[in-house]
């Protein structure tokens, strides 16, 4: 069990939640207790859950109204994305510091412990992470860490992050294995809630977005130890399990070529890199989501002759055959 609790509450007192826990819940009846359960046996106590429930139609309410614990607050809207239910979850949050949890992912039991720790240690940051797993469909896992070559060491400051996700080729935090200082969200905005594109649509790597902000501010205070889970191998994860069908999947774009403005060579040299791993990331959703166009329009802003780029060509022309010839059987009927 967590033994230092005295000393984060010396700093925060005890009459309010040191963290708010945010949950954006789209009919997710299956994994919603998971979720909310894995908060609640947390080593560290001082903590509020706020689920928004952003417009579910399954029977996801009723599962979380069966558990009984006065720090589970619910919020009902109707249907608006996970981007605008994390914000007014960010909104409604009376912590100082706000973790964020998707409702079919969980955290590890000493998850909030090691950030109280992270936080202990670097009482003057605002920005703090852990390495993750994922869960892939067949029950494969991945370990999504890195060790900055200290093996032998738990805890880093990661001063340039955008540099160290170029160098290793992936980001080694995720969005519920993050928690960030409430007052940053005043100076650096909130999750991209809609579309430039349209009001009614939603946004791609918005968790991504907020964090390059974020991070090209501030250092991240690290810990390879594992926060969270990361299930890929539920139904259908938020990014398809909302009803919204406009989406705008080249806003980052805008944002990156707003950091490049501001930044030297060396910045910009991996601020590109980066654009590129979006683009590649961006190109695969849209493909899951049958958005061929919106995939075909982002692959021409790429290097023709890169073998990532030939070989996605190659899946969406597969896709399309596949996708008119399952509408020619679906006229016929």
């Amino acid at each position: 069990m967590y033994t230092k609790k005295k000393d984060i509450n010396k700093i925060y007192g005890t009459e309010k939640p040191v963290f708010s826990v945010i949950i954006p819940l789209y009919n997710k009846e299956k994994y919603i207790k998971r979720a909310i359960n894995s908060v609640l046996k947390q080593t560290y106590q001082n903590f509020e859950i706020i689920v928004i429930n952003d417009g579910s139609t399954d029977n996801s309410l009723s599962v979380i109204k069966s558990i009984k614990d006065k720090r589970v607050k619910i919020f009902n809207q109707k249907n608006l994305g996970v981007s605008n239910a994390r914000n007014k979850g960010i909104k409604k949050a009376k912590g100082e510091y706000i973790a964020f949890l998707d409702a079919d992912d969980k955290f590890l039991n000493n998850y909030l412990e090691t950030i109280v720790q992270l936080i202990l240690k670097y009482p003057n940051n605002s920005f703090f992470g852990t390495a993750f797993k994922k869960v892939y469909k067949k029950n494969d896992t991945e370990i999504c860490d890195f060790n900055f070559g200290k093996k032998s060491e738990k805890t880093f400051i990661v001063k340039d992050l955008i540099s160290a996700v170029v160098k290793n080729k992936k980001f080694f935090i995720h969005i519920s294995s993050i928690v960030i200082k409430k007052e940053i969200f005043d100076e650096i905005g909130y999750f991209r809630a809609h579309s430039t594109k349209n009001l009614l649509g939603a946004t791609i790597v918005e968790d991504f977005e907020l964090v390059i902000k974020i991070a090209y501010k501030y250092p991240l205070i690290y810990s390879n130890n594992i926060g969270c889970i990361y299930y890929l191998n539920t139904n259908f994860n938020l990014i398809r399990g909302y009803g919204l069908k406009e989406l705008d999947c080249t806003f980052y774009e805008d944002t990156i070529a707003d950091l490049l403005k501001i930044s030297d060579d060396n910045r910009k040299k991996k601020l590109k890199k980066l654009l590129y791993m979006f683009r590649y990331s961006i190109i695969t959703q849209c493909i899951l989501r049958n958005k061929f166009k919106e995939a075909l329009d982002i692959i021409n802003q790429c290097n023709q002759n890169d073998k990532r780029i030939i070989e996605l060509r190659k899946i969406i022309s597969l896709k399309q055959t596949e996708w008119s010839l399952l509408s020619k059987r679906k006229a016929r009927k």
